[in-house]
């Protein structure tokens, strides 16, 4: 199955830098990763843009006989268009609730509309560096970690993942540093073909609203488009959340939605 949905493209793209697995099932694929059982975007299966989205006891069925042990479930859509969501409607019926979200792209970037004065702006490297990574990650997700014993866990074993990334020639993640302390992070995936996808756009609470973000996409991206030799940069978001007003300030702009249904454990 060819993927044709930039977002999930370009999703499946890390997940097989990451070494996840990756099993084409014709109209669909199976994407498994054996480190993050619990990562609902690590095991999910990419229904084709053709497959029979309506037999939603089909999918089900499906997904449970490729994670028997999940207790979530994911579905993405390659379907780059919210004109037939509507047949998706059985599957909402089933119980999984919809996202939509917004993929945005751009071959070049404007400058950072805010700047924070003396913040650092440079790449992670050391263990001085990815150690306030997974603090800043914890911080961000604090409510998420609070809720549930093993979020702190899969949250660690996301960081060692970005930094065994960041160790090749394909993915670099920045930190913006102010007064030493690690601020905002993010990373950038470039794929062979020259698309390169950023990861993990995160500022600590108390440092939001002082350009830290945009300075670091408008970083990470100068140098996915220069050293690492991207000709399309793509990033995504909530349609409906802060940082989609940002990314357009810099340049990007929507070219379509990243359609996924998903069912969260139930306690």
């Amino acid at each position: 199955m060819r993927v044709r949905a930039l977002g999930f493209k370009t999703d499946v793209m890390v997940r097989r830098m990451a070494g996840s697995e990756v099993t084409d099932c014709g109209d669909h694929l199976v994407i498994r990763s054996a480190a993050f059982p619990t990562f609902y975007w690590g095991n999910f299966l990419l229904l084709g843009g053709r497959a029979a989205v309506e037999d939603s006891q089909r999918w089900l069925a499906e997904f449970r006989h490729h994670f028997p042990r999940a207790r979530h479930l994911a579905l993405g859509w390659d379907r780059g268009s919210g004109r037939d969501c509507e047949r998706l409607a059985p599957l909402r019926a089933a119980g999984l609730e919809l996202r939509a979200d917004s993929v945005l792209t751009a071959r070049s970037l404007s400058p950072a509309p805010h700047r924070r004065p003396g913040a650092d702006l440079r790449p992670l490297s050391s263990d001085a560096d990815w150690d306030p990574a997974l603090a800043l990650r914890l911080a961000v997700n604090a409510a998420e970690v609070a809720a549930s014993p093993t979020h702190g866990e899969f949250l660690a074993t996301k960081v060692a993942e970005a930094r065994r990334l960041s160790a090749g020639p394909s993915a670099a993640y920045f930190g913006a540093f102010v007064e030493g302390r690690l601020a905002a992070a993010l990373g950038v995936v470039v794929s062979r073909g020259g698309t390169a996808r950023f990861q993990d756009v995160e500022t600590a609470p108390e440092h939001r609203r002082q350009g830290l973000s945009g300075s670091l996409v408008e970083m990470a991206g100068a140098l996915a488009l220069g050293g690492m030799r991207a000709a399309q940069l793509v990033i995504v978001a909530d349609p409906r959340g802060p940082a989609i007003s940002l990314y357009r300030s810099l340049g990007f702009r929507e070219s379509e939605l990243q359609i996924a249904l998903e069912m969260a454990p139930v306690d």
